[in-house]
């Protein structure tokens, strides 16, 4: 089998149904499907037991959030590769084949990744992101300026993803998958096509927009930085862009902060951004944080 998907779900039985419907209407049918239930409190398990097959299958833990939830399907995956697919969002007809055609192109490789567009609940076209190799090429690893990929879009080896999983620290939450990207990252090369296969659906309930009060916003900023910092491969690949990669993190929840009222724990990150880089003052990020800072 050339593909698992991985669908780890938490009370989304509003919306896992299109998902699913999503998933199966793909041009080539060389996957299997693995919906892991993470503690749901509503119906989503009556919503899903009309889809399950021998390529569907459905497994329900102890709410552990996203990263635990995933590393269960990953355990579980028969395919050689692995997708990790949200059950909020669609996948288009072309994903399984595009990227089992950017897998046989580059001679199995540890990670690939395929393009993807945002839109909004009621299909307002929100942006198109796909400029991925145009990004590779202006600098060795794009990563750096920040999480470019939806999680739905990447898809690695099962070998390389059983030895790299997800962090499961809850504290992470939101962030858990750029965290992987920066450790795969570090060891493998992205291989990555601008074929769009997938929607992201932004919608009011998504994990991202549920995460910004302040405590949520430090604590999972600056767990993300301490596990960046901890590992030494990642500091040993980029070398002297290090310290950029952590200033533009610590910038990033100075803005949060900032556009949530958060004054003076605005201006604390604000200030170690700068200890780390002093080129935080182009970007557009900082100017937008002391346009907020000034707004009484």
């Amino acid at each position: 089998m050339f593909l698992s998907i991985v669908v780890p779900t938490y009370n989304r039985a509003n919306l896992i149904e299109n998902t699913l419907k999503s998933i199966l209407n793909q041009e080539c049918e060389d996957f299997e499907v693995i919906v892991i239930d993470d503690g749901s409190t509503d119906n989503t398990e009556e919503v899903i037991r009309p889809y399950l097959s021998e390529k569907v299958h459905y497994h329900k833990i102890e709410n552990s959030e996203r990263g635990a939830a995933r590393n269960r399907g990953t355990e579980l995956a028969n395919g050689e590769y692995v997708n990790w697919f949200d059950s909020d969002d669609e996948m288009l007809p072309n994903h399984v084949a595009a990227l089992k055609e950017l897998v046989d192109q580059n001679n199995k490789p540890e990670v690939v990744a395929t393009s993807f567009m945002i839109k909004s609940e009621n299909n307002i076209l929100k942006a198109t992101k796909n400029k991925f190799s145009k990004l590779q090429k202006k600098r060795k690893n794009f990563l750096i300026e920040g999480n470019y990929f939806s999680c739905n879009s990447v898809s690695v080896r099962k070998d390389v993803a059983l030895l790299n999983p997800f962090v499961e620290d809850r504290k992470l939450s939101v962030s858990e998958d750029y965290e992987l990207w920066l450790r795969l990252s570090a060891q493998f090369p992205f291989h990555t096509s601008s074929v769009i296969t997938s929607y992201l659906i932004q919608h009011g309930q998504r994990s991202v927009n549920t995460m910004l009060n302040a405590q949520k916003l430090e604590t999972r900023f600056t767990t993300f930085i301490q596990l960046v910092s901890d590992n030494k491969q990642i500091k040993e690949y980029f070398g002297k862009e290090f310290n950029y990669l952590i200033m533009k993190n610590y910038l990033l929840l100075a803005l949060e902060l900032a556009n949530c009222g958060h004054k003076k724990k605005s201006v604390k990150y604000l200030k170690q951004a700068w200890k780390y880089s002093k080129s935080l003052v182009v970007k557009k990020w900082f100017y937008a944080t002391l346009k907020h800072l000034m707004i009484k």
